[in-house]
């Protein structure tokens, strides 16, 4: 565990949580199967930070941003947060920084995919559907996800999908501009690569529509069983976001379906649907009307900037990288100045995300 010493089954911590097994394990901290030791026994998964990483203010620094996403979001489909702060090892006397969330009974919809294949075509819509509606609660409270994947959606029971782990997630500010708070230095790009809409792989501002692009992956991903954009490398996957175009579902789904797929996935943003909730009623409908490709398509003009409240303190403030397109007619040896630049940025970025276990 990197230096690390793991928590003993039967461990009590401060007399308020038992730990009970592992529920999975990062290179930033350790998920517990946790029993409350008051009232009825209710079971937590309790995230644990690794002690020798205490000291890290950018891993700690998420995490405190991470709990204070957390208490301010409400929805049928989001875990709401229980308990966080600090809890002394009983063993070490050393501070653990811990936060408590409901346990969900069930796999990950990554690992459903992987032992179920492609799921059939109702089934993937009605997931899709459940995360679009915690899309539309986090979105409508000021948070957009940024880190949209299958591993981060919760099946209770299999079937009751749950959105978590907003540690690379940004509140999008209140005062009147589009720009977001952050913890990432300039120039860098967090996120998984294979679920990054093409503007978050260039570092550009964000909004609700990267993480429309990521529901649109994880639905052709469930009708699939692939992902479309799939490199040799990080770096190759997010050129291929950027660049290529969409591999045909070679499933039959209908056209409306195709069609919403389409619509999720354009690389321009503005061509994509607005909101979460503009997928979700074309995801409807295509369900009612397999072949009406009309209305299904995302309609212009239209306003995607989330209405959002303002932020609360401590959340630390920085200024999202801003990368732009090379003009028309540039000569090539100025476009690969310009994609050698965004490559060190996108190669340290996906280097750090993947090691602090987001």
């Amino acid at each position: 565990m990197d230096g690390a010493v793991p928590l003993d089954v039967g461990l009590v911590l401060d007399g308020k949580y038992e730990v009970c097994g592992v529920l999975g394990e990062g290179a930033s901290g350790v998920v517990y199967d946790a029993r409350v030791v008051a009232g009825d026994g209710e079971r937590v998964a309790l995230k644990v930070i690794h002690r020798h990483l205490m000291g890290n203010s950018q891993i700690r620094g998420r995490f405190v941003r991470e709990v204070a996403i957390l208490q301010r979001l409400r929805g049928k489909h989001l875990c709401p947060i229980l308990d966080s702060g600090e809890l002394l090892d009983p063993r070490t006397s050393d501070a653990l920084l811990y936060m408590a969330i409901p346990k969900v009974e069930g796999p990950s919809l990554e690992k459903l995919v992987a032992s179920a294949g492609p799921l059939p075509i109702e089934r993937s819509i009605d997931i899709v559907l459940q995360i679009c509606s915690a899309l539309v609660d986090a979105h409508g409270q000021g948070v957009i996800h940024r880190d949209l994947k299958p591993a981060n959606v919760l099946l209770r029971d299999g079937e009751h999908a749950f959105v978590v782990d907003f540690g690379m997630a940004k509140i999008v500010t209140g005062t009147g501009g589009t720009g977001t708070t952050d913890l990432t230095t300039h120039n860098m790009v967090f996120g998984t690569p294979e679920y990054m809409a093409p503007e978050q792989a260039r570092g550009d501002e964000l909004d609700a529509r990267c993480d429309v692009y990521a529901v649109g992956i994880i639905l052709y991903e469930l009708l699939a069983g692939k992902v479309p954009f799939q490199g040799t490398s990080p770096l190759s996957t997010l050129t291929a976001h950027m660049t290529a175009d969409l591999p045909p579902l070679e499933r039959d789904v209908g056209p409306a379906l195709r069609a919403v797929i389409h619509a999720a996935l354009v690389k321009s943003a503005d061509e994509r649907y607005a909101s979460a909730s503009d997928m979700a009623r074309a995801l409807e409908h295509a369900l009612r009307a397999p072949d009406d490709v009309d209305a299904v398509s995302p309609r212009l003009p239209r306003s995607h900037t989330v209405p959002l409240p303002s932020i609360p303190p401590p959340l630390v403030r920085a200024s999202a990288p801003q990368v732009r397109e090379a003009p028309r007619g540039i000569a090539a040896r100025w476009v690969l100045v310009w994609v050698a630049a965004i490559a060190t940025g996108i190669a340290v970025g996906v280097w750090l995300s993947l090691h602090t276990g987001r």
